[in-house]
C-alpha cells in the first residue's frame, strides 16, 4: 500500500453523513508516528485532559498549548481543545487573543472566552463550555510558568 504523510489537522473529520469514519485513515493504514517541528513555541507546553474516573476514559474536556514567551508577554501560542467537540479544533481565535500580551489572569480568561465564543451545547453537554474554559486556562497557566532549560 506504501505510505503517506499527512498534517495532523486532516486527520479527523467531522461526523457529517458518515458519523462511523472517525478519520481519513483507509482502510489497512496504520499512523507510525507523528512529526513534531522544533519551533520556538513547541519549548513550553502542557496537556490537560479532565475526565470522570482516574482509569483510561474519554475526555470531558482536553486542552492542548504551546508557548512562546519573552519573559511574561506571549509571542506565540498553539490552541488545541479535545473532549467538547467531535473532533479535537485549533482555537486561533483565543491564539490571537495571547500575542503580545502579558501573562495575567484576564488574558487568559479572555483567550478562553474567545476559544469557546461560538460553542453551542446539545442539552445535558452544557456543562462542558464552562469546563472547556476553565481546563484552557489552567493549561496556558501551566505552560507559562514551565522554567525552561538555559
Amino acid at each position: 500500500m506504501g505510505s503517506r504523510i499527512i498534517s495532523f489537522s486532516e486527520l479527523h473529520r467531522p461526523p457529517g453523513d458518515s458519523p462511523h469514519l472517525e478519520t481519513t485513515l483507509q482502510p489497512g493504514e496504520l499512523i507510525t508516528g507523528f512529526i513534531v517541528p522544533r519551533v520556538p513555541w513547541a519549548k513550553r507546553s502542557a496537556f490537560i485532559k479532565v475526565r470522570d474516573r482516574k482509569s483510561y476514559e474519554f475526555a470531558l474536556a482536553a486542552a492542548a498549548v504551546a508557548l512562546d514567551m519573552a519573559d511574561d508577554t506571549v509571542r506565540d501560542a498553539r490552541i488545541a481543545l479535545g473532549g467538547v467537540a467531535t473532533v479535537p479544533w485549533r482555537a486561533r481565535d483565543a491564539e490571537d487573543a495571547l500575542r503580545a500580551q502579558p501573562v495575567t489572569d484576564a488574558v487568559l480568561h479572555a483567550a478562553a472566552e474567545r476559544a469557546f465564543a461560538g460553542a453551542q451545547s446539545r442539552g445535558e453537554n452544557a456543562f462542558k463550555i464552562e469546563l472547556g474554559k476553565r481546563t484552557l486556562v489552567r493549561a496556558l497557566r501551566q505552560a507559562a510558568a514551565m522554567e525552561l532549560p538555559t
